[in-house]
């Protein structure tokens, strides 16, 4: 009886249905799913969804200890890969670096910088296709509509900017991909750059101001910065400038000094002074530094960087808060694996490990571990970020903030803390960690992993959420781009310029603030060139630029403008094909033989022997996985250049520039065909 009742209210409802659908509209063809873009995408709040998206692509390339960004930082002067437990990662480049090494994690992150970003850049271009599907009032002149089209092309632009600096010559949808498609193109990154241009160029009209966005929204001011870095790429070094200055002066954000310290803080805790998980003190010293400038900047409490004047655009990333990341784990990647089962320090004289790795939540076990963090060592400095840039003239400034004692994490902070050491009455239990023994042996296998200072104050925070019993950095949140930036991003402008005084006087305020001991003359700059400019980018932004990419554009700039670099060499293009001009002879090349030694001296793997660091100049782009073209066989997408199958490749198309402010034609019917 009770099936025949619920028989009987469907026949109902279906009868009523038809009763009010028999007009000649019954016929009209109807969206099967109600996540169609008519439903989704009818107002601003869905195009908001899909851009929000987005940016969270931005974000997972930031946050987790084995991501994008600190892949991209590897593949540069500043620190290589050391996950030596892998022998295929991208470290000999002349072997693994192939279109056909699966490697996706701390050892390489190529095959999701490509087919994520594209992922990222489809959210974007929805956004984008439908930017007209809602009623707006006055049409293309609302605001809201210009905020979201041209945050839209913000994201997209902040995409390709990496596709074009990673891969070179890159396939280039402006539009939603709706369906499977086996006919994509190769265009020429410099056609990539111009569309960019012009999509920025509406977005700094259009984007809102930090004051008006929530935080994690990415502001007029952000737009502004990668929009400089385009014009540069186009040799445009005086509007870049020109944006740079507005950026300072506009007052939406300020460099943090000193001065803006809050009163009463005197200190900034970077290490677990106290057992977080039972409050009783751990062993060692004070995990307190004096309060300072940079210390208070990165300080991970509360809400201090999303409110703290400097912060242009943020990942926002608070413990115990629903809809926010995972674990930033940013110690874990960043600092040295002490803590280890078979490759930490050992005890002087001895093989046995020196640090307790066993993770409890209690004040007996793993002291070290809770007070440092357990740190893996995914990604280590290379001897020019951890000892050259600090040494001026024979002195090593430790007066800087950057670089003063507790700021910096140093191997001899940490005591060991085995337990097993105080049971046999070892004389080093609770002493600090050595490097050699009496008789100048090596207390640890595996230097590249294990043991290496890093600017422990930029990673610390504490983690009370996910893994409690490691302290190997729990949620936080994390600046993308700040005013430091903007200061070097000026200094490159006018630099490129020949405004050397100009060019010392921001690198200047970033040391200024940093009460560095030194200060850069204008003779100093014109010397060292760009070299001034990208040794203070490490010393500021050490684990948080996309510091190959850097790199990249800038060998860019040197082949299109003939200037001589600080190395006396100079680079040229030959032909429109910059990705074919730049593979044999560019600026990354030299510039990572001069100051990265575990390539230039292709230092082999204490765990491996057979790994070691090796590169050649074709290897400022990554190869496409293979798996990534195979499927395209309607059309060709080329593999980079030198790599294996780029003999296939064809000629690039050129785009030609479409005008911001309405919805793309696809590229591919743009060019005529």
């Amino acid at each position: 009886m009770k099936n025949i009742k619920i028989y009987n209210k469907i026949i109902a409802s279906l009868l009523l249905l038809f009763s009010v659908s028999c007009t000649d509209d019954f016929l009209d063809e109807k969206p099967l799913s109600f996540l169609s873009p008519e439903n989704t995408f009818r107002d601003g709040a869905g195009l908001q969804t899909a851009l929000d998206a987005a940016l969270r692509g931005v974000m997972t390339q930031w946050n987790g200890d084995t991501r994008e960004l600190m892949f991209n930082h590897n593949m540069s002067d500043a620190s290589v890969v050391a996950s030596t437990d892998k022998p295929d990662a991208f470290v000999d480049l002349r072997t693994y670096a192939t279109p056909t090494n699966a490697r996706n994690n701390d050892a390489g992150r190529t095959l999701s910088f490509y087919a994520d970003n594209y992922n990222h850049i489809k959210k974007a271009n929805t956004v984008i296709d439908y930017i007209d599907l809602p009623d707006w009032e006055n049409g293309v002149n609302n605001s809201e509509r210009n905020h979201l089209l041209g945050s839209a092309y913000f994201v997209r632009a902040f995409f390709y900017m990496q596709l074009t600096m990673q891969f070179g010559n890159v396939a280039f949808p402006l539009n939603v991909v709706k369906e499977a498609r086996r006919d994509f193109k190769v265009f020429h990154m410099q056609g990539i750059w111009d569309q960019m241009i012009v999509d920025l160029e509406y977005a700094v009209q259009h984007v809102k101001p930090k004051g008006q966005l929530p935080i994690g929204q990415a502001p007029k001011d952000a737009v502004r910065m990668l929009l400089a870095k385009y014009y540069m790429l186009n040799q445009r070094f005086a509007e870049a400038e020109q944006l740079m200055t507005d950026v300072i002066n506009d007052g939406e954000s300020r460099l943090f000094t000193d001065a803006m310290i809050p009163s009463g803080v005197t200190e900034v805790e970077v290490a677990n002074t106290n057992n977080p998980n039972t409050g009783n003190p751990l062993p060692g010293r004070s995990g307190f530094a004096p309060a300072d400038a940079v210390n208070y900047l990165h300080m991970d409490k509360g809400a201090q960087k999303t409110s703290n004047p400097e912060g242009i655009w943020l990942v926002v990333n608070e413990p115990f808060v629903l809809g926010t990341q995972g674990q930033a784990a940013r110690i874990r990647a960043w600092g040295p694996n002490f803590v280890s089962t078979n490759l930490g320090v050992w005890e002087p004289g001895t093989t046995r490990i020196g640090t307790d790795v066993q993770a409890t939540t209690n004040d007996n076990r793993g002291r070290m571990m809770k007070k440092w963090g357990r740190s893996q060592g995914f990604a280590r400095p290379t001897n020019y970020s951890q000892y050259d840039i600090w040494n001026y003239n024979g002195m090593i400034d430790e007066q800087d903030y950057r670089h003063k004692d507790l700021n910096w994490f140093e191997m001899e902070d940490v005591l060991y803390d085995n337990p097993s050491l105080q049971d046999d009455g070892s004389p080093f239990y609770l002493q600090p960690l050595q490097l050699y023994d009496a008789n100048g042996n090596l207390t640890c296998q595996d230097t590249i992993r294990c043991w290496f200072g890093y600017p422990r104050y930029k990673f610390y925070s504490v983690n009370l959420e996910s893994r409690p019993d490691r302290q190997d950095s729990g949620k936080m949140d994390m600046y993308i781009l700040r005013m430091g930036e903007v200061y070097l991003i000026r200094a490159e402008a006018r630099l490129w310029q020949e405004n050397y005084a100009g060019a010392a006087e921001d690198i200047n305020a970033i040391r200024e603030r940093a009460n560095a001991i030194y200060m850069y003359t204008a003779s100093d700059v014109q010397s060292e060139g760009i070299g001034a400019v990208l040794d203070e980018r490490t010393r500021e932004l050490y684990g948080e630029e996309y510091r190959h990419d850097e790199l990249v554009r800038i060998s860019v700039i040197f082949a299109k403008t003939g200037k001589a670099a600080y190395n006396g060499k100079t680079y040229t293009l030959s032909g429109n094909d910059i990705e074919k001009s730049l593979s044999p002879n560019n600026f990354y090349y030299d510039r990572m033989m001069e100051k990265n030694s575990f390539f230039r001296d292709e230092v082999r793997w204490a765990t491996y022997n057979t790994t070691r660091y090796t590169m050649d100049p074709m290897h400022i782009f990554w190869p496409v996985y293979q798996p990534y073209l195979v499927g395209n066989v309607e059309a060709t997408l080329n593999q980079t250049t030198g790599y294996a199958g780029a003999g296939s490749n064809i000629e690039p198309l050129t785009h030609v520039v479409q005008p911001a402010g309405v919805t793309n034609e696809d590229p591919m019917r743009a060019v005529g065909e």
